[in-house]
């Protein structure tokens, strides 16, 4: 109970807020005092609680009440203010770095930039909370992948979200917001298990109906050859439409696209649907990883893209995306293998010369309609066709001359149909059908032949298909502490695959089967909150029904097995900023289709792989603890993350290894494989000193087995070590600093035999000088000592830039100088439980830029 008053002793009647201290914003009860008096009965259990007042007129008055106990009084007097009424002041003064609003923190871009930034991936990469793979271009907030990056809260860009952040320039955005338990289907808001997050981009005001840039970029490289870099980009906003799109080519190791042909790496949206994709045999030729694109990837790209939803109507939307890649990736690579195989102990090496060109087209199709105020058809098509030529010369232990010539053919399409229905308020019911098809047939072409003498080539052909059809209907339902969602369905796998080796005409050897698999399954997932803890069990039923034939063989086999697979996760809320939470899972999966074909393939100038085929399971334990703390307010973070994984049942190796071939048999054996992973980070910015310290370390150990050279089965272990220390200084002066140091130890350890070593570390140093706020100049320098016992072998590039930008901010320009010291090759070291590996890739030269960026 309490009263209300004003500061000259009268009894008032006002409004009673009762707000979550945890939440200041979210009023969770409230009165009105009637004759200055008012009184409550809370109606739940809180942890501490604001009690608020609000009348017009006046100041409102709070008081904090921590802990409230249930049948307790507790007797208050509010006093109200009188407010009075002001000339207009104005107040100048830096805006928030962020700001944060129930499920939403707002980050400002502006006050996350030091001027080195030239796209919106560059800021997301700096802001506290969230990591930014630099490969995948994969996105994680709280620890978990975003589902999506919106433009003004509409989802043009789907999982491949890079679109946007890698294209869109800094300047148009104002705000990065970063969204807990998103959910893009509105029909399913607060229905939906929830836990998932997604990034949304605010444009700046006046980023409206049409506004972009044009970036021209040229120089030379140290060779004399002309370094070029163009790329435009324009967002369209109407009422009823919103666009973007892009156009870019370089041939400055910059990749534009979300599609990495460069490393081979997926992307978010090819993880998440690499079920559907058929298996490529013959593996396309992968680059060097570790240094940045734009030293290592000498490519010449052209990318464009265009984005665009149309609202027809307040019932119906269209959604559209089409792709058009083409590029020439070119490299030198050499790789050195150092073999010691129980008493066997020899080198190789392959010095390579590879052209990658692929081209690709693809376009999306996405329509969403009300057919009620309560229900949304949703109807999605994708297809691509992309083609891949990639000629290689081979100069195999510097004495073979090998020349070959693979062309790989990619075709894939999906579509899917889903219906959401409410039911209630708190209850919804979703049918959805998916059918995919993926063809992707492959030739390789090598000279002279491998097989046999005197013979000029062999030709290995390849073919996979994968067709995949699923039907499903899910029931998603809501309590004021729980949420539930079951689902029943069926699917069904035929993925035929057909290979041909031949010594110039004569048929060598063939492959041809049809494997086809059947589930029908049930799955169910319960999210209990109750204060504190939320525990979230789930489970999957199914019976899988496989059938592998071989016409050729006269080999049939047929297995069908009921599979069980439970998991657990339970998290902790310890504070408004930090969680706890662990999870234990168990599954079974069958093995892949690249498993099951019987006689020899050919995959390259040395490798020839075989199979034992079998049908059984792999049975996986998962285990994971997770600590997460992201205090904003005092600018600290803090995640550790210790993950066990235990299977039993794979496909190991037997390898046959020579100075000039390998020949690889996969097969099946019941027993077991563990691995082990620590990962830790710490952040904290130190007033002290004006400078950010961020601490990083991962830990992962697996144990294996694998046979070489018909040896008994070996039991292994390898080791990972990765320690990273960054610094980076905010001093209110035109100079500041980062400097990042990094530490890599991999051994590895074989049955009975010598472990193998090897340390390498990587420090990398920057000044910027910012003299005012037209002028900017940065200077780093990256140093590489790829193997500590070999340090003759070190590598130093060392960058700078110069970047002008008026006061009007329609243009700027940069001035910039790569690979100063003009290191034209770099080299990486990796060691297994059998050897130890060289691998050297050349790089663009030595290069200078003149860029200019209008934007409009």
């Amino acid at each position: 109970m309490g009263s209300t008053y004003s500061d000259d002793g009268s009894d008032l009647t006002a409004t009673i807020f009762i707000k979550d201290a945890k939440e200041k914003n979210k009023i969770v009860e409230y009165t009105f005092s009637k004759n200055g008096k008012f009184k409550i009965e809370l109606q739940h259990s809180y942890d501490s609680i604001f009690i608020e007042t609000m009348l017009n007129g006046y100041s409102p008055a709070t008081y904090l009440i921590k802990s409230p106990k249930k049948n307790k009084t507790y007797t208050l007097d509010l006093v109200l203010v009188q407010t009075q009424i002001l000339k207009d002041v104005f107040v100048e003064g830096k805006r928030p770095k962020y700001t944060t609003s129930e499920d939403t923190i707002s980050y400002n871009v502006s006050r996350y930039q030091d001027g080195s930034e030239r796209k919106i991936q560059d800021v997301i990469k700096k802001l506290p909370g969230i990591q930014l793979n630099d490969q995948t271009g994969e996105i994680k907030y709280k620890g978990k992948s975003i589902e999506t990056v919106t433009l003004d809260g509409d989802n043009l860009f789907g999982f491949n979200y890079t679109l946007g952040t890698k294209n869109i320039n800094v300047d148009m955005v104002e705000q990065i917001e970063a969204i807990d338990n998103y959910s893009e289907n509105p029909l399913l808001k607060g229905i939906e298990q929830g836990g998932k997050v997604s990034l949304n981009l605010k444009l700046k005001k006046g980023k409206l109906d049409f506004s972009g840039s044009i970036d021209i970029g040229g120089g030379s490289f140290n060779d004399g050859t002309l370094a070029k870099g163009i790329s435009t980009n324009i967002v369209g906003v109407t009422k009823s439409y919103k666009s973007f799109a892009s156009l870019s080519y370089n041939n400055i190791g910059i990749n534009n696209s979300p599609f990495d042909y460069f490393g081979y790496s997926y992307n978010i949206e090819q993880q998440k649907e690499q079920n559907y994709f058929a298996e490529k045999i013959i593996p396309e030729s992968l680059f060097s990883n570790l240094l940045e694109d734009h030293r290592s990837n000498i490519n010449n790209q052209f990318f464009g893209n265009y984005n665009a939803i149309f609202k027809l109507n307040p019932k119906l939307s269209i959604k559209t995306n089409l792709y058009y890649l083409q590029d020439k990736i070119t490299t030198n690579q050499l790789h050195e293998a150092q073999f010691d195989i129980e008493t066997e102990s020899f080198t190789t090496s392959d010095n390579t010369f590879i052209t990658k060109k692929p081209q690709q087209y693809r376009g999306d199709l996405e329509m969403k309609y009300n057919t009620s105020k309560t229900s949304l058809l949703e109807y999605n098509f994708k297809l691509k066709n992309e083609k891949i030529e990639t000629p290689t010369r081979v100069i195999q232990n510097k004495i073979e001359d090998y020349s070959s010539f693979l062309q790989t053919d990619d075709f894939y399409m999906k579509q899917d149909l889903l219906w959401t229905k409410k039911l209630s308020d708190k209850k919804a019911l979703q049918l959805s059908i998916l059918q995919t098809y993926n063809d992707t047939p492959q030739k390789l072409k090598i000279s002279p032949s491998i097989l046999y003498e005197n013979t000029q080539h062999d030709v290995q052909e390849s073919q996979f298909k994968k067709t995949f059809v699923e039907g499903k209907a899910t029931y998603l339902g809501s309590g004021s502490n729980d949420k539930y969602t079951f689902t029943v369905g069926a699917n069904y796998n035929n993925s035929p695959f057909e290979s041909r080796l031949l010594n110039e005409t004569d048929l060598i050897s063939e492959n041809k089967f049809n494997y086809t698999q059947t589930n029908i399954y049930n799955t169910g997932v319960y999210n209990l909150n109750h204060g504190k803890w939320q525990v979230t069990p789930s489970y999957s039923i199914r019976f899988t029904h496989q059938k592998l034939q071989y016409p050729l063989d006269s080999h049939y086999e047929n297995k069908g097995d009921l599979i069980f697979e439970p998991t657990l996760s339970i998290k902790y809320t310890l504070n408004p900023i930090s969680f706890l939470s662990g999870n234990v899972g168990f599954n079974q999966n069958t093995s892949s289709e690249n498993y099951f074909f019987l006689h020899r393939v050919l995959t390259d100038n040395r490798t020839i792989i075989t199979n034992s085929p079998k049908l059984d399971f792999q049975k996986t334990q998962r285990y994971n603890l997770l600590y997460f703390n992201n205090d904003l307010d005092n600018q600290f973070q803090l995640s550790a993350n210790l993950g066990f994984q235990k299977s039993k049942g794979n496909f190991f190796t037997n390898s046959i290894i020579t100075e000039n071939t390998t020949q690889i048999n996969y097969f099946y054996l019941p027993t077991n494989n563990s691995s082990w992973n620590l990962d830790t980070k710490i952040s904290k910015y130190i007033s002290l000193i004006e400078s950010t310290l961020k601490l990083s370390n991962n830990v992962s150990i697996s144990n294996f087995k694998n046979i070489i050279n018909n040896s008994d089965l070996r039991r292994n272990k390898n080791t990972f070590l990765r320690h990273e220390l960054f610094w980076k200084t905010a001093f209110d002066i035109p100079i500041n600093f980062e400097n990042s140091f990094s530490f890599n130890q991999s051994i590895s350890k074989s049955e009975n035999q010598r472990s193998i070593n090897n340390n390498s570390w990587k420090n990398t140093f920057k000044m910027i000088v910012r003299p005012n706020k037209k002028w900017f100049f940065i200077l780093s320098g990256d140093y590489y000592l790829p193997d500590t016992k070999a340090k003759n072998e070190q590598f130093l590039f060392i960058d700078t830039s110069i970047r002008y930008k008026p006061n009007s901010k329609r243009w700027d320009a940069s001035f910039n100088m790569r690979n100063l010291t003009n290191e034209l090759n770099f080299e990486q070291v990796q060691t297994s439980d059998y050897g130890k590996f060289i691998y050297r890739s050349n790089l663009l030269p030595r290069s200078f830029l003149l860029n200019l960026t209008w934007n409009f």
